[in-house]
């Protein structure tokens, strides 16, 4: 990176010595070139796309928020704006850096380009697929929903402030209109600012279940396949245990123990812990058989009994040389369990396992069962949020198993 500013500020100085040359300006208004290069080369289309994107953020904000909303409103656009901009100057930038070509020496003394590295291959596969890069960029985007979502919702999802007005429809059951563009609900509460809101919980139970679903499995795999004998049997069974368990009646029993049990502090656990807890916990056993067979097949390869020679210990081996080497497979599986985090999350609240105090699309769906002749609306709007995460998440996993392992596309 710090190659790449070098080359920046030299082709500044460049550029502004050709400036000052053409207007035949001295040397002591300098200065002035290097802000005029600035402003023309580098700046100007960044100061353009954000006064557009500040301008459209603020008419939106300021035309269908409420009245905090509004009175915010170009707080709200001044920093999501910003947030765009800085993103986009480090995109050029980590861009600039991967097609950055180093020069070395080779051994019969003449000068080559440095081989790509492995994950810039990938990078290159990647960007190849254009369904790829849809789904790449749905995920980015609903995750940064889901982390500022406080800032974009009109109304508060759990508030029924809608009941209250009269302006542009509002009330209980409204139907669709500019004002509420997802309806209301029974309480009369928001239903495109609770579509918003849910996202926070489906990405928090589907990523969090997945990161501890991983380091469960991962770990145990890992085990399995370098120690083998007792170790690997232990293990190999209690998987086929987890394996064996039907999970969704597992996830319903336990989900319900933990809420409505006699134990008052487990009932004080928030929803969204639990259900991760409860998918984290029984979601490891097919990992675990995939990272075992990974690790036999790389446990007699040379550059491990090279480092096993060398004195290595067994957990430097696991670490450094194995692990690394089956990290494609995890990647992809780990993406895909994320899908299938958010799927059962949805599914446990819809079938009333959720807390009436958290907004969860599932549950969203649950509730509009009574009204789905009249208001169809709400139950489709928070399933088809859930039809697209998936798929979005879904892509995204066979994209990176491609680009991973080009011998597929073979």
């Amino acid at each position: 990176m710090s190659g790449i500013i070098k080359k920046q500020l030299e082709n500044l100085s460049k550029r502004t010595d050709n400036y000052m040359k053409e207007k035949r300006l001295p040397n002591s208004m300098r200065w002035i070139g290097s802000i005029s290069v600035l402003w023309k080369h580098y700046y100007l289309n960044y100061v353009t796309e954000f006064i557009v994107i500040l301008a459209i953020l603020f008419a939106i904000f300021f035309a269908t928020g409420s009245a905090k909303v509004s009175t915010y409103a170009i707080v709200y656009a001044l920093i999501i704006a910003s947030v765009w901009i800085v993103l986009k100057i480090g995109w050029r930038f980590i861009r600039a850096s991967a097609k950055k070509q180093e020069i070395i020496i080779a051994k019969d003394g003449t000068l080559r380009e440095r081989s790509p590295s492995q994950w810039s291959l990938v990078w290159g596969r990647y960007r190849k697929n254009k369904i790829a890069l849809v789904s790449g960029a749905i995920v980015i985007i609903v995750t940064v929903i889901a982390i500022v979502y406080p800032l974009l919702v009109p109304y508060s999802p759990t508030g029924i402030t809608p009941l209250y007005d009269s302006w542009n429809g509002g009330g209980a059951l409204s139907n669709p209109n500019l004002k509420y563009p997802g309806g209301t609900d029974i309480l009369g509460r928001d239903e495109f600012s609770r579509i918003l809101a849910g996202s926070e919980v489906s990405l928090t139970v589907g990523i969090f279940s997945t990161i501890l679903s991983l380091a469960i499995g991962v770990t145990l795999g890992a085990l399995a396949g370098y120690f083998r004998g007792w170790t690997e049997e232990i293990i190999m069974r209690l998987t086929d245990m987890f394996l064996a368990l039907p999970f969704l009646v597992i996830a319903i029993l336990a989900v319900s123990f933990i809420r409505r049990g006699r134990l008052v502090f487990l009932r004080q656990i928030p929803q969204s812990i639990v259900i991760i807890l409860v998918l984290g916990v029984f979601g490891w056993a097919g990992l675990c058989r995939l990272v075992s067979a990974n690790t036999r097949q790389i446990y007699n390869l040379d550059y491990v009994n090279a480092a096993r020679v060398l004195g290595a210990s067994n957990r430097r081996i696991i670490m450094v040389h194995i692990l690394p080497n089956i990290l494609a497979p995890i990647i992809v599986i780990g993406t895909l369990a994320i899908a299938g985090g958010i799927l059962s999350e949805a599914g446990l609240t819809f079938l009333g396992l959720g807390s009436p105090t958290t907004i969860s699309w599932g549950q969203m769906v649950n509730e509009a069962q009574t009204v789905l002749k009249t208001n169809p609306e709400l139950a489709l709007l928070p399933g088809f949020a859930i039809f697209f995460v998936v798929l979005a998440f879904n892509l995204l996993g066979d994209a990176l198993r491609d680009a991973l392992d080009p011998r597929l596309r073979e």
